[in-house]
């Protein structure tokens, strides 16, 4: 492998390397300051990690051996590795943009007391957004639409240099975690009030009658497959 790469999320390729190892895994020191660093690193891990799934029932991989299984019959918790198109929705940037200026947000807001100041402010401050990205998955794997949501410090770009990367093949490593089928309703993938303000369900079916700009929620009409992105390069 000698693609750039663009995420990588340690933590839990940590995880399940120790699951398969059956031991703890070492945690090397890593000047966090140093990007290069970071990256040759994740670049070295993730290698190490492909090299310890390989002829393991629970990894298909669609890549180097296809074994001409449909990804319809891979099982749920399997691990995949597939080639594919990503991209961000364009209704995500609004709540990107508010990610990155909440803090002023909050300032320039008219409250009508300090309980609902403190409240307002205390849900942005802990806010933690989740970045949901679509891999558009190639033909060994029938075109599937795969969806995951990350978070940003796993991302080893810039959030804005995504769209450098659209258009162009990935290889992606993930955890197979559901099948999502349309019917006659969109399919939710990502909810503002779950995926960034982190509200519990109760405050969001409260406010789920009164949604009213776009952005607030993004929907798809289309099958797809819910995806734990562990590497993307």
């Amino acid at each position: 492998m000698f693609g750039d790469l663009i995420y990588f999320n340690k933590k839990k390729v940590d995880q399940y390397s120790a699951l398969i190892l059956g031991k703890n895994i070492e945690t090397r020191v890593i000047d966090k300051d140093n990007i290069e660093d970071i990256s040759a690193n994740y670049l070295l891990e993730c290698s190490n990690f492909e090299k310890l799934l390989q002829r393991r029932d629970d990894f298909i991989d669609y890549v180097d051996d296809n074994q001409g299984i449909s990804i319809k019959d891979v099982r749920i918790s399997s691990i995949i590795k597939v080639t594919g198109e990503i991209y961000i929705p364009e209704q995500f940037d609004m709540v990107h943009l508010i990610d990155q200026y909440k803090d002023m947000i909050v300032s320039q807001v008219d409250y009508e007391d300090n309980n609902q100041r403190e409240l307002i402010n205390s849900v942005l401050k802990n806010s933690k957004v989740k970045i949901p990205i679509f891999c558009e998955l190639g033909g060994d794997c029938d075109y599937w639409m795969g969806i995951g949501k990350v978070s940003q410090e796993d991302m080893l770009i810039d959030y804005n240099e995504l769209e450098d990367y659209e258009g162009k093949e990935l290889t992606i490593i993930a955890r197979l975690e559901s099948r999502k089928y349309y019917r006659d309703k969109p399919l939710p993938v990502f909810d503002i009030y779950k995926d960034f303000l982190g509200l519990n369900r109760a405050l969001r079916k409260q406010i789920a009658s009164e949604k009213k700009q776009e952005f607030e929620s993004i929907d798809v009409n289309e099958d797809y497959i819910g995806l734990e992105l562990l590497a993307i390069y």
